[in-house]
């Protein structure tokens, strides 16, 4: 694989020293890491999954009629994650505050494989805790990357390239803006009742006025694929963190819905139903709880300063993330 930016001995180091310290930060925090699951009998409503196959004592059977169509015949079939959304919050009955480093896979669309911000397999720092409180959350998120950030600057092995070191200090500063979704629009010239997603030339226009971190919150209807608190003003309680100078998003997440209700509505208005052990949980638990999950790849990315979330992509990878690497710097080459 092409390697441009970030040789594979430099993406390894960023790689270790970052997650050491997401660990560091969230341990001083009180979290407690659980281990993630791979494969699931549910799926998340809106979320593109892909399935596992079990075999049966042996290989599944795969009959490959060309790269579009492959069939897997095998014993028992599960949905691999998009995210640890549900399985961290059913944690929560036992422990206070939690994270993961859960491995994700999540379809490429049209498009964004050149986005030089999403990959097909990925790993996510999953952050869920007790609360429902929407400055907890803001006040928390900052706290844990900000003490990150403050490690890397102070780890004498790494090499910082200026605009990575820019961008460290960046997140290492205290006082993190909030905006809402609204507001969002209205910075980049678009009216404040728009009640779509930021495009990803928005998303680049709008990160590009801020010099530090900020939050985006209180996103309208229709807007998000996935679920949460609906508030008293009718709007859902669903935040990113977004990176500056750029960047765009880095951390998604929300205040959870409090009733079984309330998961069997949103899901539905998503055209897929969660499953029933998740909402049976949540009104037997009656625990409201809140989280995010930060792209690993991303904030090393960031950190870095290398131009490509394709950068990141190390020379153990197999899998899909290898194809969209070569295809990437293949074109850019020949331009």
């Amino acid at each position: 694989m092409s390697k441009p930016n970030l040789s594979y001995q430099e993406t390894y180091a960023w790689s270790g020293r970052v997650l050491n310290g997401l660990r560091k930060s969230a341990a001083e925090n009180n979290f407690t890491e659980i281990l993630p699951s791979i494969v699931s009998s549910s799926f998340e409503p809106g979320a593109r999954h892909s399935i596992a196959v079990l075999g049966d004592k042996d290989l599944p059977e795969i009959v490959a009629d060309g790269p579009g169509n492959v069939q897997v015949k095998g014993k028992e079939k599960y949905y691999l994650p998009v995210s640890h959304v549900v399985e961290k919050q059913m944690s929560l009955e036992f422990l206070d505050k939690v994270y993961c480093v859960a491995p994700c896979l999540r379809l490429v669309m049209e498009g964004e494989e050149n986005s030089g911000k999403h990959l097909y397999n990925f790993f996510q720092f999953e952050i869920e805790w007790r609360t429902s409180s929407m400055s907890d959350v803001f006040k928390q998120g900052e706290t844990i990357l900000t003490s990150m950030a403050k490690s890397i600057l102070e780890d004498p092995t790494l090499q910082h390239s200026e605009t990575g070191l820019r961008n460290i200090k960046a997140l290492a500063k205290s006082g993190y803006p909030t905006i809402t979704f609204a507001e969002g629009h209205r910075l980049i010239g678009n009216s404040p009742d728009l009640k779509r997603d930021f495009t990803a030339e928005e998303d680049e226009k709008l990160t590009q006025l801020f010099d530090i971190p900020f939050w985006i919150y209180d996103y309208p209807e229709g807007v998000r694929d996935s679920i949460y608190h609906q508030n008293e003003k009718g709007s859902y309680d669903t935040y990113d963190l977004m990176l500056p100078f750029g960047y765009g998003e880095l951390t998604t997440g929300g205040i959870r819905p409090k009733t079984a209700q309330d998961i069997h509505q949103q899901s539905q208005k998503l055209g897929k139903s969660y499953s029933n052990e998740y909402a049976a949980w949540k009104d037997k638990s009656q625990i409201q709880t809140a989280g995010f999950g930060i792209g690993l790849e991303r904030i090393i990315r960031f950190m870095s300063g290398c131009e490509s979330i394709l950068d990141i992509v190390q020379y153990h990878d197999l899998g899909p993330n290898r194809t969209i690497n070569e295809t990437f710097f293949k074109e850019k080459e020949s331009v």
